[in-house]
């Protein structure tokens, strides 16, 4: 591709990516005022993948154990995430969502599936398919590009 074409088609990605980040930013302040979207990461990941090491929650959020750990700290004293010791080795701790995490995933999950529903209902069905599609595809290549995963 040449690249004045690439360069437009990136601005273009950037001004869609930031106006959607901002709306879900905006979504999820409204709802829960003291939490950060990297605390929403983390709280949507562990609600939709069960308890895990911080390793994995680490993994995720494509940060270090130790930014994770104060990550879930703030968790913890907000009472939104828990720490569960493994019973047979109690060196493996596991992270967990409480009941107030749930909540909080869940009426931003609403709220967010309220907002995209709106943008996704302008597209025609195969329109917005292929949207998804292209996305998905993206995330992919960016996933095995970082050696991460999709939440």
């Amino acid at each position: 591709m040449e690249p004045k074409k690439l360069d437009a088609l990136i601005s273009r990605y950037e001004d869609v990516y930031l106006f959607a980040t901002r709306m879900i930013g905006s979504i999820v302040a409204e709802l829960v005022q003291e939490m950060t979207m990297e605390q929403y990461f983390a709280v949507r990941f562990l609600s939709k993948h069960g308890p895990c090491p911080a390793s994995r929650l680490a993994e995720a959020c494509g940060v270090n154990r130790s930014a994770v750990t104060a990550m879930v700290d703030r968790l913890v004293t907000k009472g939104y995430v828990t720490r569960i010791r493994d019973e047979v080795d109690r060196r493996v701790v596991y992270l967990e969502t409480t009941e107030a995490g749930q909540t909080v995933y869940h009426a931003t999950q609403e709220k967010i599936r309220q907002f995209v529903e709106f943008y996704l209902q302008q597209l025609e069905e195969e329109e917005a398919e292929a949207f998804i599609r292209i996305y998905e595809k993206i995330g992919n290549i960016i996933s095995v590009n970082n050696g991460g995963e999709q939440s």
